[in-house]
């Protein structure tokens, strides 16, 4: 089956397991180019669009599409990283296809938001760009997020592809990405998962990734110093080295990975 998920491929087919990199709310994947360059050396990197996302469709399965996608590459596996909703929907295809995920790491996720919570954060960007229009709430978006070296490194390329989001797909992604309750799948998570929190990251801190690990049988969490919600972004080689770190470590799964 060919995915609908749209992908861009770069790196190095090393024989090793590839990468399955998932971005976040309302970005797409031109989020991960600060960051592929410490990895692409190592491992062939695939970079997903999500449902309603860049160039993928509205309204597709998120996990039939992933592996349809490793279908498509001939990847039997794939170490999967994502950020924020991308974190959220990592750990989701490692529980409804744990042969097919070698290791997840989730940055900026999160296992449940209680109603409150939802209703604030759904205010904070559905609603508030539905108010100010996808461009204006682009730009608060990203002076609001990224450090001052990536707003001015990557804070126009990525202000772009949020500001060209249509707003009802959006919307559509924010109700669903706080709508995640992953309580009742982590348990069929069997690989190990390392989840990373911006030292600067007041939207998902250090409780959102100990709520992850209380469900989970292998996770470590780790700091990325300087960073923010966004850590791939404010911080890209040290978010790289503790991807390799993570991967090259001796863990309970089949294969060298």
């Amino acid at each position: 089956m060919t995915s609908r998920l749209f992908a861009e491929i770069t790196g190095t087919d090393s024989g090793r397991d590839p990468v399955l990199l998932l971005h976040s709310l309302g970005l797409d994947h031109t989020m991960w180019r600060s960051c592929a360059p410490y990895l692409a050396a190592e491992r062939r990197l695939i970079a997903v669009n999500l449902p309603g996302h860049g160039r993928s469709p509205a309204g597709a399965d998120t996990g039939a599409g992933l592996l349809a996608l490793l279908d498509d590459v001939g990847a039997a596996r794939a170490h999967v990283v994502g950020v924020s909703l991308g974190g959220n929907e990592a750990l989701a295809l490692a529980a409804r296809a744990p042969e097919r995920v070698r290791s997840v790491t989730a940055s900026g996720s999160f296992a449940f938001l209680d109603e409150t919570e939802r209703a604030a954060r759904l205010d904070a960007t559905a609603a508030r760009a539905a108010e100010l229009g996808m461009a204006a709430f682009a730009d608060t978006y990203i002076a609001g997020t990224l450090g001052a070296e990536a707003r001015e490194k990557e804070g126009h390329r990525l202000r772009e592809v949020l500001a060209a989001t249509p707003p009802e797909a959006y919307a559509a992604a924010a109700r669903g990405c706080f709508a995640t309750d992953l309580r009742p799948l982590l348990p069929a998570v069997s690989c190990p998962v390392l989840l990373l929190v911006g030292e600067h990251d007041t939207r998902t801190p250090r409780s959102s990734a100990e709520g992850i690990a209380a469900g989970l049988a292998h996770a470590e969490i780790q700091e990325i110093p300087g960073a923010g919600h966004l850590a791939n972004v404010d911080e890209p080689q040290h978010f790289a080295a503790a991807l390799r770190a993570f991967w090259n470590d001796d863990r309970p799964a089949n294969g060298t990975g």
